[in-house]
């Protein structure tokens, strides 16, 4: 498509003349680069929709710059054509694995060259189109700076909460990459963790991407990241995105148990949300940590209007009033100290179903519905001003 933006990186000047003269003879808005470094730099003033980079450049070859793209939020589902002399099998499978999308070999055949470019300008260009079909699903955070505060069980009980009404509408996407355990709250462990989408190459289709979807009893769908702490590396920031465009697609709201860091990861879905509950209990470790979370998320320009501070664990009066001195203001929602929520982790059962009726049951229910509230007038207020 005319004025779609491809930066070039090749050290070669010829090589990068030759493809400038083309692409742009083809109706390509072209930047050139004679290095890594060079590509890296310009990628931060302005993202391309694609990148093509040869493989040995001085400086920062192809393949650390393919690797480096990444491993960022902001660059990791830019298509990276790469370009080499080097034909070999395992000089291919090493782009590959850094991440390449396709890989032509030199001299460059510029007709399979620009056929190659179309179909990954479109294929992104589909996935980009497909988010945007329908009103896509409340993306709702659990975030905490401390480990311990209940932000996996929180997360999945307000999901089955939410999904009393329609519960093949609601996800859970556990994006703890080393420890998640949110399969074990639900006992459903029959799909394959994300980690392992790192074997597949080439596009994921939805048939592809349903063995790694687990449908719980009750309807509602979870994707997990990984199971296996060794493993955590192969959960790719692709991966992530993926995951989140999928699920809110099919569901009308997906609940997002984060792991306590501001990793690469974890700004994906941030930057992808809808709200952010920020957790934490009365004790002063975890309170400063989840102040820091908010800081965090006002230094990364995410709206305080879209922040939710839930302090759960609450035990009495005196808890509230130390909350509500230390974050100047009282929290957005309260969750007592329920007992049963250990005994219903132990059973591998979320509370609301193991003890319906009950008045933790009923918080639960009352704070998942304030927060699937707050996510619609933040998404319709969204689409007024687009």
């Amino acid at each position: 498509m005319a004025g779609e933006k491809i930066l070039i990186a090749d050290d070669e000047p010829h090589v990068r003349k030759l493809l400038e003269r083309y692409l742009s003879h083809h109706g390509y808005v072209v930047g050139l680069a004679a290095d890594g470094l060079e590509a890296l730099e310009l990628v931060r003033q302005q993202t391309p929709d694609l990148v093509i980079t040869d493989v040995n450049m001085p400086n920062m070859n192809g393949l650390e710059l393919t690797r480096r793209l990444r491993t960022s939020h902001k660059t990791a589902l830019i298509p990276i054509l790469m370009l080499s002399a080097q034909k070999q099998e395992t000089d291919v499978l090493a782009g590959y694995a850094q991440g390449a999308d396709e890989y032509v070999g030199k001299p460059v055949e510029l007709s399979i060259l620009k056929a190659k470019i179309e179909i990954l300008l479109r294929r992104a260009g589909q996935a980009t189109a497909a988010t945007g079909e329908a009103r896509p699903g409340r993306v709702i955070l659990f975030i905490h700076g401390k480990g311990g505060v209940g932000a996996t069980t929180l997360a999945v009980n307000c999901a089955v909460a939410a999904s009393s009404q329609s519960p093949e509408r609601v996800g859970v996407l556990d994006l703890n990459l080393a420890f998640g355990n949110s399969d074990i709250l639900l006992d459903v462990r029959d799909a394959r963790p994300l980690a392992e989408l790192a074997r597949i190459q080439g596009e994921i289709d939805e048939a592809t991407f349903d063995s790694f979807v687990s449908a719980h009893a009750t309807g509602m769908r979870l994707v997990v990241a990984n199971r296996e702490p060794e493993a955590a590396e192969l959960v790719s920031l692709g991966a992530v995105r993926l995951a989140i465009e999928r699920l809110r697609r099919r569901c009308d709201y997906v609940f997002v148990d984060l792991p306590a860091n501001f990793s690469e990861h974890t700004l994906i879905a941030v930057d992808n949300s809808t709200l952010a509950c920020v957790l934490t209990t009365p004790r002063l470790a975890s309170m400063k940590a989840a102040r820091e979370c908010m800081e965090i998320l006002d230094k990364i320009g995410y709206q305080r209007q879209r922040v939710v501070l839930i302090a759960n664990q609450v035990a009495d009066q005196a808890e509230r009033e130390n909350l509500k001195t230390f974050f100047r203001q009282p929290p957005d929602a309260l969750v007592d100290r329920w007992q049963q929520f250990e005994f219903a982790a132990d059973a591998g059962t979320p509370l609301v179903l193991k003890f319906p009726g009950s008045e933790a049951a009923t918080q639960v229910t009352t704070l998942a519905r304030t927060l699937c509230e707050a996510a619609d007038e933040i998404s319709a207020e969204s689409a007024a001003a687009s």
